[in-house]
C-alpha cells in the first residue's frame, strides 16, 4: 500500500444509514450539512427558550386561561350539586356523580385539544425563527468558518484523487471502512442520503482503528493522514 498517494479520513456524518448506503452503492460522501449546523450551535441550544410572540399564539394562551377559569368555576358548581340533603334517593346521587364525571371528561378533552393546538403553534413559531436565523447567518459568515467550509468542499471535489484511499467511520465506535477512490465528484439529485459522492471500491468494510476516532470527532470534516499517522494506518491495513 506504500504506493498510495494520499489517505483521507472522511466524515460522512453520524447517521449510520448514510455509511451503510455508501458501502452498498460503492461511493463515499461528504457530510457538508454538519458545517451548516455549526453555524447555528448557540441558537439551536437556546431554541427552547425562544418566546413565541405571534398574535395567534397569544390568543390561544388567553383562551386557555379563560377555559381554565371556566373549568374551576364549573367544577365548584358541580361539586355543590352533589351535596344533596340527607335522605335523597341513592339513584339520584349516582346520576349527579355521573354527570360530574361526564363534565370533567369533557373539560379535560377541551384542555387537551387546546394544549395540542398551542404546541403546534409553538412549533410553527420556532420553525419560522429558524428560517430567520438561516437567512440572517447566510448573509454574513465569519471568514474563518467560510474558509473551513470552502477548503473542505474543494478537498472532497478536487484534492482527493482517483487511486487515493478514503477511510469512513462506521456507526460502531472505533470501526472504519476503507476504500479506493475510482471516480471524480458527482452530484446525484434524487438520492436519499447520497447527493455529493465519489465512486469508491471498498477494500475493507470493517477495520478496528480506534486511534482515528478522536480525529474524526474533532475535525467533523476531511483530514489527510500524514507522516506517522499514515504509516501506522497503512501498516494496520496490511496486517
Amino acid at each position: 500500500m506504500e504506493n498510495v498517494v494520499n489517505c483521507w479520513l472522511v466524515n460522512t456524518g453520524s447517521c449510520g444509514k448514510r455509511a451503510d448506503a455508501c458501502l452498498e452503492q460503492g461511493v463515499i460522501t461528504f457530510n457538508i450539512e454538519i458545517h451548516l449546523m455549526d453555524e447555528f450551535t448557540d441558537e439551536i441550544f437556546n431554541l427552547k427558550y425562544i418566546d413565541t410572540k405571534s398574535s395567534n399564539f397569544e390568543y390561544l394562551r388567553e383562551e386557555y386561561r379563560k377555559m381554565d377559569s371556566k373549568f374551576r368555576t364549573e367544577l365548584a358548581e358541580e361539586f355543590e350539586k352533589i351535596h344533596l340533603p340527607e335522605g335523597f334517593p341513592e339513584e339520584l346521587q349516582r346520576q349527579q356523580m355521573e354527570l360530574l364525571i361526564s363534565r370533567l371528561n369533557a373539560l379535560k378533552e377541551e384542555a387537551r385539544l387546546l394544549r395540542e393546538t398551542m404546541r403546534e403553534f409553538d412549533k410553527f413559531e420556532k420553525h419560522e425563527r429558524i428560517k430567520e436565523l438561516i437567512r440572517s447567518h447566510l448573509c454574513y459568515i465569519e471568514d474563518t468558518r467560510l474558509n473551513k467550509w470552502s477548503e473542505a468542499i474543494f478537498c472532497f471535489a478536487n484534492d482527493i484523487h482517483i487511486g487515493d484511499l478514503v477511510i469512513m467511520p462506521l456507526s460502531d465506535k472505533d470501526f472504519f471502512a476503507v476504500g479506493k477512490v475510482r471516480g471524480g465528484y458527482e452530484y446525484v439529485e434524487n438520492a436519499l442520503y447520497l447527493h455529493h459522492v465519489r465512486d469508491v471500491t471498498w477494500i475493507k468494510e470493517r477495520v478496528h482503528l480506534p486511534y482515528l476516532t478522536e480525529i474524526i470527532d474533532i475535525s467533523k470534516g476531511i483530514v489527510p493522514l500524514e507522516r506517522e499517522l499514515r504509516t501506522s494506518f497503512l501498516a494496520a491495513l496490511d496486517s
